[in-house]
């Protein structure tokens, strides 16, 4: 890429809504007095000239891409196109987030991605500054930069027979049989009230998500772990219901519980824990009914230290 005549080179990509410039414009600066160059289409993008090429071309130089992720930015169609290609390159991502929404649009691409919160709530909560969050997100970007990039799309290697044809165009009347009879015997299921419990709600359902755990040192030798998350607005859900949480540690033991009421849930937090030690290595987590029959489960490792 060039600017003024000079080439230039960068290792971290900006994505972010033009409506929060202010702070990708921040982060920018912050990576740059770090000695980390940056390319933010504010800067980079030369007049007279391809923009879409511009911003490609940017992608796909950098090794980490910092998303300044907010509202904003989950409804922007070219912050879409961005972090699909990011994706798709098996980019390192980082989302900073700046509100006290969660994905929508971008859920599926930021998915088991660790998060950096730096919400108003997240920073009052954790009583930091927005500084402090940039100074956090320069630190993942050291980390991960020299995290060598595995392409996501893998050419499948010839067979014995030296056949030049690919995997699907070999397979693919079998992939495509197999597939029908997975939609007819899951129809059937559907049909036949399998995957229900006695009550007839259904148990397969994704009724829960959990978007990461958050580890606060209090200091002292004090430590709360928070799980924050979304719950689905399903009919199959009552503001009765159960959210049992289990935290086990680096050796698979249950080290404490928490238990949440949905209609009692504040925010996103679906639970916490105050600990004595730091070594929560995941959380699982069931949504009961009054009969303390589980409607859903689901497990994370994703922790984050905020």
């Amino acid at each position: 890429m060039f600017l003024n005549g000079e080439v230039m080179t960068h290792e971290v990509f900006i994505s972010y809504s033009s409506k929060n410039a202010e702070y990708a414009n921040a982060v920018s600066e912050r990576l740059k007095s770090e000695g980390i160059e940056c390319w933010i289409d504010t800067n980079n993008i030369r007049t007279a000239t391809n923009f879409a090429q511009e911003i490609i071309d940017g992608l796909n130089e950098a090794k980490v891409v910092v998303l300044i992720y907010s509202k904003d930015s989950d409804q922007s169609k070219y912050v879409y196109r961005e972090i699909e290609t990011a994706f798709d390159s098996n980019k390192h991502i980082v989302p900073l987030k700046i509100d006290d929404t969660f994905p929508e649009e971008l859920e599926f691409f930021l998915r088991g991605t660790q998060w950096l919160d730096a919400s108003p709530a997240a920073r009052e909560n954790k009583n930091v500054t927005l500084d402090e969050c940039y100074d956090e997100v320069v630190e993942t970007v050291k980390k991960l930069k020299d995290v060598p990039i595995v392409p996501r799309k893998i050419v499948n290697e010839k067979v014995t027979n030296n056949s030049n044809k690919g995997f699907f165009e070999k397979n693919g009347k079998y992939i495509i049989v197999a597939a029908i009879l997975l939609v007819v015997v899951g129809g059937y299921f559907a049909f036949t009230g399998m995957g229900t419990d006695s009550s007839g709600k259904d148990t397969n359902q994704t009724l829960i998500d959990i978007g990461y755990i958050g580890m606060q040192n209090n200091g002292g030798g004090s430590y709360s772990y928070y799980v924050y998350g979304e719950i689905s607005n399903s009919s199959n859900i009552s503001s009765q219901d159960v959210i049992h949480i289990d935290f086990y540690d680096k050796n698979g033991k249950v080290v404490d519980s928490s238990n949440s009421t949905v209609g009692k849930v504040n925010g996103n937090i679906l639970g916490s824990v105050d600990l004595s030690s730091n070594n929560i290595a995941k959380v699982a987590l069931e949504l009961k009914d009054s009969n303390k029959k589980v409607l859903y489960a689901q497990e994370s490792d994703n922790i984050l230290q905020e």
